[in-house]
């Protein structure tokens, strides 16, 4: 089993003192699906934006197939893709 994405106690706190994430754990094997669902303002697009390092965490750990996007970003980033819903340009 190869772990393509490992979300460890990620916290994420706006100023003002919103909590958009209050410690998620989520383990994706490589090859498998998953679906973030949820209203708005759940904390879907700022778990998107932390994984792919858009968004700054308050605390927690990302990893991406074994590396750690804090400590080995450029690695961790080369295993990611990232297609927005909205294009701005």
């Amino acid at each position: 089993m190869t772990i393509a994405l490992e979300l460890q106690q990620l916290k994420k706190t706006y100023p003002g003192g919103v909590q958009a994430l209050r410690g998620i754990d989520l383990q994706v094997e490589a090859g498998d699906f998953y679906a973030l669902l949820g209203p708005n303002g759940a904390g879907k697009s700022t778990t998107i934006g932390i994984i792919s390092s858009l968004v700054n965490k308050t605390s927690g750990r990302v990893n991406v197939f074994g590396y750690d996007l804090e400590k080995d970003v450029v690695n961790a980033k080369r295993q990611l893709g990232l297609v927005p819903q909205e294009f701005n340009f």
